[in-house]
């Protein structure tokens, strides 16, 4: 009876800690604009969850970093990782990895192109193709009555399948609209500088543009600036669409910037991916895919997204 006292009374001593869920998060570059928001909301909502640890590394950009860095969280015996990939072409060797420790591995807002989901693979996010359309699609519709429409795309990473499929979604639309041509397409790798500067390159080019379609606000927004700075105006001469919704893109909207944008949920794609980290580390199933809906921001509706 002593020797089962001793014991209980060693279970209580032990620090709750060693008891906490240890979740290991992998963001694909933590200086970008929209994955440092992302970052901050899984910090966030992780506080709802009093035996939840994260611990939180910086891909940098590097596929081959990013590989270790789960590995890492694997020898260190997390309960679940999360990963927002590097580049989505680049994720079976950690879904293999995590598949045979038997740790769920949770990809969140860049779906992995190469890694099937099920049996201790997930997703969260949002279906890219449909960005691309309603951003083109809203855009499509102020020229419905032009006759020749010069359309820019300026991409993403193109080891992003947010930049393929945002893209992909954007020529659909415009595949359907006799009246639009796609002229320049380029990336500026989600960056509001690299925008700037390919947008500057273009204008240089003498090409026409009516259309600049960006896969991101960042880009949409240093592209405005190179609008602007060329005495060129935004709306009239050039409409700029963008993507992301976040603070910056809503700002731009209110002040004309851009001409439109598409709301990309950073909230409920990183609180959806911490809680489906709790339920994964206390083994229930979780659902394979998880779309978060996009929605598109106008000058007439952006400031109900203010909030958010």
């Amino acid at each position: 009876m002593k020797k089962i006292i001793l014991l209980c009374l060693t279970l209580l001593s032990i620090s709750p800690s060693v008891f906490a869920v240890q979740v290991g998060v992998s963001i694909a570059q933590m200086d970008d604009v929209f994955l440092s928001r992302l970052r901050g909301y899984i910090i966030e909502h992780a506080k709802q969850y009093p035996d939840m640890k994260v611990q939180f590394e910086d891909g940098q950009g590097a596929v081959d970093k990013q590989l270790s860095q789960v590995q890492s969280f694997i020898s260190a015996k997390v309960d679940v990782i999360i990963v927002n990939p590097v580049d989505t072409q680049g994720t079976k060797n950690m879904s293999e990895a995590a598949r045979k420790a038997n740790i769920p591995i949770i990809y969140l807002n860049r779906m992995p192109a190469d890694s099937k989901m099920g049996n201790g693979v997930s997703y969260i996010g949002s279906d890219e193709v449909e960005a691309g359309r309603l951003q083109m699609g809203y855009l499509a519709e102020m020229v419905k009555d032009r006759k020749d429409v010069n359309v820019a795309i300026m991409k993403g990473l193109l080891s992003n399948d947010a930049t393929r499929f945002r893209t992909q979604g954007a020529k659909e639309v415009i595949a359907k609209h006799p009246n639009m041509h796609v002229v320049l397409e380029d990336t500026a790798k989600w960056m509001r500088e690299d925008g700037m500067n390919l947008m500057n390159n273009w204008i240089l080019t003498g090409q026409k543009i009516d259309i600049l379609s960006a896969n991101a606000d960042e880009m949409a927004i240093g592209a405005a600036m190179a609008i602007k700075s060329n005495g060129l105006n935004i709306g009239k001469d050039i409409l700029v669409g963008g993507t992301d919704g976040g603070p910056n893109g809503l700002q731009a909207i209110k002040t004309g910037m851009l001409t439109v944008t598409v709301f990309q949920d950073a909230k409920t794609q990183a609180y959806g991916a911490v809680d489906m980290a709790e339920k994964a580390a206390k083994g229930e199933k979780l659902q394979d895919i998880n779309f978060i809906p996009f929605q598109l921001v106008t000058p007439q509706n952006y400031q109900k997204f203010l909030t958010n």
